[in-house]
């Protein structure tokens, strides 16, 4: 197995030659490096992989984030995006990056100010599309809508322990903290 380093726009490999995976886009029958990475050449499976060296800005499609909902619009939520889940345990982003809930990708109530787990849907656009549609996605901490202290789980819903207030949210299963 080869190895080389490549900088953005450095032709990788042809199509004839080379199937490729990782960091790569396609013109004309050429492959081309999309990020500065490390091309691995296999010769016997005739495959090029591009490795990048740092992680993307923004998370990438599939990728687990941990938001903030700042605000509720007719169609969605507006989210904070802070942190994404890695291999052992979250990690924060480098920059926060904005996302959007739609309320068909809600499979229950989320409240203003509620820290979620979610699902990247979509980066397509500067606002990421996030889902909490699963059994381990949803709130992860939620603060009373009275007098803002930490709810704790009752059952299969959250109380305030200082001014009683019951709200129903869509909780993270193995996740909701308190």
């Amino acid at each position: 197995m080869r190895k080389i380093i490549v900088t953005p726009g450095e032709l990788v490999a042809y199509a004839e030659e080379f199937e490729t995976k990782g960091a790569v886009y396609a013109v004309d029958y050429r492959y081309i490096a999309a990020a500065l990475g490390v091309a691995a050449y296999d010769e016997k499976t005739h495959t090029a992989v591009v490795k990048p060296v740092r992680p993307p800005a923004i998370p990438q499609t599939g990728s687990v984030v941990y938001c903030q909902v700042t605000g509720e619009g007719r169609r969605a939520y507006q989210l904070r995006c802070f942190a994404v889940e890695e291999g052992r345990g979250p990690s924060e982003l480098k920059y926060i990056v904005s996302g959007v809930l739609p309320h068909f990708f809600s499979d229950g109530e989320v409240g203003i100010g509620d820290y979620i787990r979610g699902r990247v849907v979509s980066t397509r656009g500067p606002p990421i599309v996030v889902s909490i549609r699963g059994p381990t996605y949803g709130v992860v901490l939620s603060r009373c809508p009275r007098c803002g202290s930490v709810l704790r789980r009752r059952g299969s819903a959250l109380y305030c322990p200082n001014c009683g207030v019951e709200v129903k949210r869509k909780m993270a299963i193995g996740h909701y903290s308190t």
